[in-house]
């Protein structure tokens, strides 16, 4: 019988340059969970543990797996998985207007990938939009275009949490493994060190030679490539590009009542100084009647410091990570990050912050936006309007039309910064992870490549009642519309594409170019220009951006523990310092805060970046 690759005899961690003993417990690690106690103990224990974890013999190294090499098809892969010619693209079709200079996936000629249907087995997501995946409309319309059939496992969760990952892991530990996973998020930690293990197929021969839509779209985006590569030069999944403009800026922006600031004589702010004058305002002229005015509000998924921060110090949030000439930091030890709480501390005593903006959930801030009488919120710190509030995209008076998007403000030493994600945002990793249980992976390539052609694209995530605009229709950033549909509407695409759990390109200027109808204009071009306008010239130079590195399987354990324990002192001492249980302003207790970071490991967590970084420069 054919040894089961995914139950291999000695599961050992091997590396570059390195070989470790059996270090990780890896489905634990997978789940986000950090080195247990039990794994610093012996090599003959650590083997013990992973083993049992995994469901397999603790035994010495006999069942090590080893790799190909470029231009070699997968170990476990079928003999002609490389022998076909290499895919080229299709003509482009007529009558599509693109916009001049549009850099994105085009729709062009299709030919079905296999004359004779072959069936892979993949496990995807649970989504409520997708339905039952065999019986998706847009799986059956892959399927009839493509030759391609898949048997769909499908798991609980959304395909990046806890719940849909033990699954996943508890599949992999038991050997009951499919040819390939969908929209399941592995980060790529994860990605390598499963790909070094041989258990997730190193894709560079297949993309090569079979993925031309993909390499179009590396060359539009040339750092693409790079943030796909692990460290030993694998390529361990099939990519999704999706630039988002607005959501580069998301995680920063803060939006302010205009209708609110015009009736009390004043401009938007733009400094801490005038932003305090308004929220005063606010409260003293109590718009929403009856003492009820929440000058600013916000809730936890949307946090603070991403916004107000920035007016002391470059900050991008968790987990923190800054460069600097090159050195890798935190921000939260910094004089500026105190700065930041006691300006917050002022303004949460003086009643102008929401008293449960660090506690509340969504649901209670959009039941602040929604109040049927009228706005209760001066302001939130939100991703979006829809954030804190349910949208009327009918009703040109409606009441999120009174919130724009405030600038970064400028702090006291001339600070103003709009965190911009240059990196993170744009390329999600592990779209399609081909595993080596697969026989053909250059038919899932092939098939995954497929769905970077525009029409596959929009219906993959839009529906089939996609239009080609004319000549003259606009798009989001007023050049040429390419495309258009009904108003985007979850209900209504039901059962009918795949929810954004596909692969997908996505570029700039391919979100940018649907169509807005002057009659009824959605949120899109709004959230766009203002992005454009209040944000993005304040933006930080991307060479300050921690960028996504691949952690090696010893700094991963070591990475996953330290930061989740750093992560729950910053966010708890930062709630105590804004409400007044701790004072930023005592020398004593912000000494004492940073004691506790320090202790937790700050320096060893450094030093475990530092070394990511680098390895990621090259």
């Amino acid at each position: 019988m054919t040894p089961d690759p995914f139950r291999a005899v000695g599961f050992c961690v091997i590396l570059p340059g390195k070989r470790s003993e059996i270090l990780l417990d890896i489905p634990y690690l997978l789940s986000g969970g950090g080195m247990r106690e039990d794994l610093r103990t012996t090599p003959v224990r650590r083997r013990a543990v992973v083993a049992g974890a995994l469901g397999i013999a603790a035994a010495g190294g006999s069942g090590l797996l080893s790799g190909c090499s470029s231009g070699e098809a997968a170990a476990g892969a079928a003999p002609n998985s490389l022998s076909a010619p290499p895919t080229e693209l299709g003509r482009l079709k007529t009558g599509i207007n693109y916009p001049p200079g549009y850099v994105g996936p085009r729709a062009r000629e299709r030919r079905a990938i296999v004359t004779e249907p072959e069936t892979f087995t993949i496990v995807v997501p649970q989504s409520l939009t997708v339905g039952d995946w065999a019986k998706n409309e847009f799986t059956a319309w892959m399927e009839q275009q493509t030759g391609i059939r898949i048997r769909w496992r499908q798991v609980a969760g959304k395909g990046n949490d806890a719940e849909t990952m033990t699954k996943v892991n508890a599949m992999i530990a038991a050997g009951d493994v499919p040819d390939a996973f969908l929209g399941i998020t592995f980060t790529r930690s994860q990605l390598y060190l499963y790909g070094a293990q041989n258990l997730f197929v190193d894709l560079n021969p297949y993309l090569d030679k079979y993925a031309p839509n993909l390499q179009e779209a590396m060359h539009d985006y040339p750092e693409a490539r790079k943030l796909m590569v692990s460290p030993d030069k694998g390529v361990y999944s099939f990519p999704d590009i999706n630039d988002c403009y607005h959501c580069r800026a998301s995680n920063g922006r803060a939006l302010l009542n205009a209708d609110w600031v015009q009736k009390a004589g004043l401009e938007m702010p733009t400094t801490t100084d005038e932003f305090r004058e308004v929220l005063t305002a606010f409260k003293k002229a109590d718009p929403a009647g009856g003492g009820r005015t929440i000058p600013f509000g916000g809730y936890k998924d949307a946090p603070l410091d991403t916004y107000f921060m920035n007016a002391f110090l470059y900050n991008p949030g968790d987990p923190w990570l800054v460069v600097d000439d090159g050195k890798v930091g935190v921000t939260y030890v910094q004089d500026g990050w105190r700065q930041g709480l006691q300006y917050l501390n002022g303004l949460y005593k003086d009643g102008l912050l929401g008293k449960d903006l660090l506690t509340a959930t969504a649901d209670q801030i959009k039941r602040y936006g929604d109040n049927p009488g009228g706005p209760l919120l001066g302001g939130a710190r939100a991703y979006y309007w829809g954030s804190f509030m349910t949208l009327d995209l009918v009703d040109p008076k409606a009441r999120w039309r009174q919130y724009r998007t405030l600038e970064p403000l400028k702090g006291p030493d001339g600070v103003q910064v709009a965190p911009w994600d240059y990196l993170r945002v744009g390329l999600e990793v592990s779209t399609l992870v081909v595993t080596r249980k697969c026989k053909r992976p250059d038919l899932l390539v092939r098939w995954a490549d497929y769905q970077m052609d525009l029409e596959v694209v929009l219906r993959s995530y839009a529906g089939p009642d996609i239009r080609w605009s004319p000549k003259g229709d606009k798009g989001i950033n007023g050049k040429q519309a390419v495309y258009g549909y009904d108003s985007w509407n979850t209900d209504a695409t039901k059962g009918k594409t795949w929810d954004q759990y596909g692969v997908m390109y996505r570029s700039g200027d391919f979100r940018l170019a649907q169509r807005v109808d002057p009659k009824q204009p959605t949120f899109e071009s709004p959230l766009y220009e203002q992005t454009r306008d209040y944000l993005y010239p304040h933006r930080q130079p991307v060479e300050q951006q921690f960028p996504p590195v691949t952690l090696e399987a010893d700094q991963a354990a070591q990475d996953a523990e330290i930061g989740l324990n750093l992560k729950g002192e910053v966010t708890t001492s930062l709630a105590k310092f804004v409400t007044g249980k701790l004072d930023p302003a005592d020398d004593g207790q912000w000494n004492d805060y940073k004691d506790r970071i320090n202790q937790i490991g700050l320096k060893p967590y450094l030093e475990i970046q530092q070394a990511a970084y680098e390895t990621y420069q090259g």
